[in-house]
């Protein structure tokens, strides 16, 4: 400990893709160049409380960003799972917030991003209608409105219309018997399942019933 109080500053040295700061009470922390406050001491010099703070929240916000990255990965997740779980690692949630600002402002990530991404993967994957998007958009923690205008921008209404009588056709070429009201009412409940619209479920069922060629 210095005469001032603080530990006393014993080195700054560059490391890969930021800066290492080692302090004289032994601990070590690691930020991002553009963190290092200007009013750091030279080596030698003590460190006042207030610039220790300043020090161990850039080493926070590094090591947040670090994990992060590491989490998007491997799967894009909402802003609130990525919270949640950096959160439960047990990480300041002063600093956590930051970085993922920052992520959103710099286009890294966003709820925005997780949505589209999201979408365009599940319909391309399996036939489904917007109001299924959108719940399942919902339930994993993005804000209703931004799923309502993301699901609309990806899916449009003659997606929608292509994916309903793709997802029709599937369900019948499943049946056996006959396409008779009962088969009708299933289908179209069905389709009402994977998120289409109650008329256009009505309309695309009847108008994909197999034909007495293609049943034989």
């Amino acid at each position: 400990m210095s005469a001032g109080g603080g530990p006393t500053l014993l080195a700054v040295e560059d490391t890969e893709g930021g800066v290492r700061v080692t302090l004289s009470d032994g601990e070590t922390l690691e930020l991002a160049v553009e963190s290092l406050p200007p009013a750091l001491p030279a080596p030698g010099g003590s460190v006042p409380a207030d610039l220790l703070a300043r020090l161990r929240e850039a080493a926070a916000c590094k090591l947040i960003a670090r994990r992060l990255f590491a989490l998007l990965g491997r799967r894009l997740q909402t802003r609130s799972a990525l919270r949640r779980k950096l959160l439960d690692e047990g990480f300041p949630a002063g600093p956590l917030d930051e970085i993922l600002d920052r992520f959103a402002a710099a286009g890294v990530h966003s709820d925005r991003l997780f949505a589209e991404t999201w979408c365009r993967d599940t319909v391309r994957l399996r036939p489904v209608g917007r109001r299924y998007l959108e719940s399942k958009l919902r339930e994993r923690g993005v804000a209703a409105e931004l799923a309502a205008v993301v699901v609309h921008e990806i899916v449009t209404d003659e997606d929608q219309h292509r994916h309903c009588r793709a997802a029709a056709r599937k369900w019948w070429r499943r049946q056996r018997g006959a396409a008779d009201l009962r088969a009708l009412s299933r289908g179209e409940r069905y389709l009402l399942g994977r998120g289409f619209p109650a008329a256009l479920a009505g309309t695309v069922i009847r108008e994909t019933v197999p034909d007495a060629e293609e049943a034989t």
